[in-house]
């Protein structure tokens, strides 16, 4: 499998043992397996940087970033999260 350069750079991190396992597996795991429902794909178009901060905090929460979004999105339509404009 081929890497991009932020991919690389996650791997040699890793492999550095420069993170560390969050608590509570089990209870994220549950979590997590809570938002899964029947799928619709979606196309949009977003700032590089903002996928760069997102692959980043998904990782540090041991969630692919995909999935990241997809907890975003469903916690905003759930109304559990605010935005101000």
């Amino acid at each position: 499998m081929k890497l991009d350069e932020f991919e690389k750079e996650i791997l040699e991190s890793v492999e550095n043992n420069e993170w560390i396992s969050k608590d509570n597996i089990d209870k994220r795991k549950k979590e997590l397996k809570s938002y899964i429902k029947k799928k619709k794909a979606i196309s949009i178009r977003v700032n590089e940087s903002d996928i760069y901060e997102i692959k980043k905090k998904a990782l540090e929460n041991g969630v692919p970033y995909q999935n990241l979004i997809q907890i975003l999105l469903h916690q905003y339509a759930q109304n559990r999260i605010n935005l101000s404009f």
